[in-house]
């Protein structure tokens, strides 16, 4: 104990020694470390810790899935009943489906998102309420049925934490509903619901008539399913018994469940499952700049065991062993690293809550992210094995020498074998920087094709918002405000056209039906939406062929229906679909006429096909919420809101707007994912390009004062000062070459996986490979010729004295 106690004070004496050694080596380490810290604290959190409920890797989502695809679905009340009864496999099964109202009693009304569930939907999280209680199956019953249980945000942003809340009534959706109970702040497992209310019916009601018993329905796909294992069933035992559940319902009910399977994943995988890339790519890129962080302090570190090569031969022989030699070095270099690791904790501090405010829902959303007691171990770790890492090859190097090699030092300058390890962890360097930089060029250039995607309307100057009556509103009366609300809202200066639509393009959601035509047994597929006849003038939606709706369809005769491009070509290909009728799209809809064609829209997402629509006017087809889309005379559509919200208020006082933004803001939501990973990949790409560049530089310049007296009797004897700098150049281009070619073969195996991850670009980009080959080259060359520079101006007779 006593010796480790001595080489840790001396290798501090060390480190004092040579501050500006220390300095460099404790930030290039510190930027590593930090780095790779901030990233690990949210893998931790998101990807490797439990979520915050009991047991809750017990907790299962349940949904229908295509067999044919594998393309997951929601789920009907009719399937979901049977699964409940006849599964063994599941201790609990509840059911939840999220919905829009409006809370109304305070000072002004909000639009609020709640979520219907079964009764059993607390018991099966188990989680216990802040306040009051959940829900019973007695909430169920008729009568019982207006309780609600608050979010802690409504609870905390409304009521203002109101302790005494629970047993006083709400008004929402202008019905009165007892609180019952208030969740935990870690209560979010829909990641949707401010707040939640029973059913009585132990499904949600259907979305377009919630005042009739939804059981019987079949084919009307949804709600969400969950569900907690029993004690001792795996995941696999649960989605073979549901495979066979599903299989039964498919031979007694074929027309609503051919091709239907059941999926059974974990709620964690669930919920993860489509971040977990971006999070993986940018840990294997901070793990890249934390490794060229360490290499380039070895570097440092073999520069500095030159100096120190006489102490350690020296103290060698009074009797100092090999052993004991490398452990006094590699304490140096692991206190080295600690200190370099807790300056990177405390830049990872700063940089977390900066990566949250970046990061997208699926990741924000994650409420305990920061530098936990995991993270700072993980962190002490990293700096550990990374000070064993950049010390082991230093200290081997350091030990190895005998008095007599040492003295011989100064004459072989560069050619030793540590120098051979210097120029090693250069092309080491270049290569891992390389494929960072390789990486991040294909994730930006995806990036660009992607905002450059036309997606089929023109989103500058447009307002849009969400908004719309109780569920208990009739149709009539929906129809009657929406037609108000626009109304009132084109006469508001500066509007310049209004429309609604039940599902704006890249805001989420969707809702899809079935079809067929006449003559054919063939069965199609088709997102439905329901607009005004002024929507796709609003959002300036190409019309191709025939008319737009009128106001007379919806009191019409005929039921009509506009299709996009996509539905026109896949189901009447080279036929004029004008005319052409479609059959059992839907509820009470046996035939629709086909008046009309318009371009596709991109609704799902930028990077998404565009999916056969279906359009229908307001009055045939109804919906209980809308998007309003209100385009402005002028560029900041933002400054129509307080004239939009009066416009909606002098049709009902009691409805709010939601979701309130322009277009580009949608746009800019719905790539919130790839924003944050191009960003960060080429924030830590750039890093490492920085470091290989003073890498280079390090032993460049390091080459050329070993060099010295070389470099004066070439010049003594005739030398040009063009000469020593093509030679210097060429020395560290030829590692910079070396590293390149090693670095290009990486990365094209390395880019393949991350093929997902990309949008109108090839894994193997020529353009890529080669314009960032060519950056780095140039960067390199930049690092060199400073050096090189350096060494022409050597004055021959100094060189001559030198040593």
């Amino acid at each position: 104990m006593e010796t480790v106690l001595q080489d840790i004070r001396y290798g501090l004496r060390m480190l004092r020694k040579s501050p500006a050694f220390t300095m460099v080596a404790v930030i290039a380490l510190a930027l590593g470390i930090a780095s790779t810290t901030a990233i690990f604290s949210v893998v931790d959190e998101v990807l490797l810790h439990p979520l915050p409920y009991p047991d809750s890797g017990r907790i299962v989502y349940v949904s229908q899935k295509l067999r044919s695809n594998g393309a997951d679905a929601s789920v009907s009340p009719a399937n979901y009943l049977d699964w409940a009864t006849q599964n063994h496999v599941f201790s609990y099964m509840a059911a939840s489906r999220g919905f829009q109202g409006s809370l109304t009693g305070g000072e002004r009304p909000e639009r609020v998102q709640f979520t219907v569930v079964s009764a059993n939907f607390f018991s099966l999280f188990g989680v216990n309420p802040l306040l009051g209680r959940g829900l019973l199956a007695d909430d169920e019953k008729a009568g019982n049925d207006h309780v609600v249980v608050l979010s802690y945000g409504l609870w905390k942003s409304r009521f203002g934490s109101d302790r005494g809340l629970v047993g006083r009534n709400i008004t929402l959706n202008g019905e009165t509903y007892a609180v019952v109970g208030v969740m935990p702040a870690n209560f979010a497992p829909d990641d949707y619901g401010e707040l939640w209310m029973p059913s009585r019916w132990d499904v949600p009601p259907y979305p377009f008539t919630p005042d009739k018993d939804p059981r019987p329905l079949r084919d009307s796909n949804y709600f969400d399913a969950w569900a907690r294992l029993k004690p001792g069933v795996t995941l696999a035992q649960a989605s073979a018994e549901m495979d066979g559940i599903a299989r039964q319902l498919e031979k007694h009910y074929p027309e609503a469940n051919t091709d239907i399977g059941i999926s059974v994943v974990g709620m964690q995988d669930n919920f993860v499952s489509d971040i977990r890339p971006t999070l993986l790519l940018l840990l294997a890129a901070v793990v890249l700049v934390l490794l060229i962080g360490c290499a380039n302090v070895a570097n440092l570190l073999l520069a500095r065991a030159t100096d120190r090569t006489k102490e350690v031969s020296i103290r060698s022989a009074l009797g100092a062993s090999r052993l004991r030699l490398v452990r006094q070095l590699l304490t140096e270099s692991i206190l080295l690293a600690l200190v370099g690791g807790a300056l990177g904790v405390l830049l990872a501090a700063w940089a977390v809550p900066a990566l949250l405010a970046l990061s997208p829902p699926d990741i924000s959303d994650f409420r305990h992210i920061g530098l936990n007691p995991e993270v700072l171990g993980f962190s002490i770790a990293v700096s550990v094995l990374s000070g064993i890492l950049f010390g082991l090859a230093p200290a081997f190097h350091a030990s190895r020498e005998s008095l007599s090699e040492s003295l011989k030092e100064g004459e072989r300058g560069s050619t030793s074998s540590r120098g051979k390890t210097r120029s090693s962890l250069v092309v080491a360097e270049v290569g891992l920087s390389l494929v960072l930089l390789i990486s991040a060029g294909l994730i930006v250039k995806s990036f660009v094709r992607l905002m450059n995607v036309d997606p089929g309307f023109d989103p500058d100057h447009l307002l849009v918002f969400s908004v719309g009556l109780p569920p208990s509103a009739s149709p009539a009366q929906q129809d009657a405000f929406y037609r108000q609300v626009q109304d009132r809202v084109e006469a508001v200066p500066g509007v310049q056209s209004v429309g609604a639509v039940s599902r704006l393009p890249l805001s989420g959601g969707n809702s899809g039906r079935s079809f067929k035509i006449p003559g054919s047994d063939q069965s199609y597929d088709a997102d439905i939406r329901v607009s005004t006849p002024s929507y796709f003038r609003a959002m300036a939606i190409p019309l191709l062929k025939g008319r737009n709706f009128t106001d007379q369809d919806a009191q019409g005769s005929v039921e009509v229906a506009v299709v996009n491009e996509t539905l026109a070509r896949t189901v009447f290909p080279g036929q004029d679909p004008i005319g052409k009728y479609i059959l059992d799209f839907g509820l009470a809809m046996d035939k629709l006429q086909i008046v009309g064609v318009i371009g596709n829209v991109r609704h799902e997402a930028l990077e998404t096909d565009p999916r056969p629509e279906v359009y229908l006017p307001f009055g045939q087809g109804h919906w209980p919420s809308v998007f309003m889309v209100v385009r402005s005379k002028t560029s900041d559509a933002l400054a129509l809101t307080s004239g939009v919200q009066n416009a909606v208020w002098s049709v009902n006082k009691d409805v709010p707007l939601s979701n309130l933004r322009t277009m580009q803001g949608v746009i800019a939501g719905s790539v919130v994912r790839r924003r944050f990973t191009t960003l960060l990949l080429a924030i830590f790409a750039g890093l490492a390009m920085l470091l290989a560049a003073v890498g280079l530089y390090g032993v460049m310049s390091y080459t050329v004062s070993q060099r010295t007296r070389e470099i004066g009797i070439r010049m003594a004897l005739g030398a040009q000062k063009a000469d020593v700098v093509k030679l210097v150049v060429r020395q560290g281009m030829s590692l910079v070459a070396l590293g390149v070619v090693l670095g290009i073969v990486a990365a094209a195996a390395a880019t393949r996986l991350m093929s997902g991850l990309l949008f109108g670009v090839s894994a193997t980009d020529p353009a890529v490979f080669v314009g960032i080959a060519a950056l780095l080259a140039s960067v390199a060359l930049a690092a060199n010729y400073v050096p090189a520079r350096r060494a022409a101006k050597v004055d021959p007779m100094v060189a001559l004295r030198y040593e």
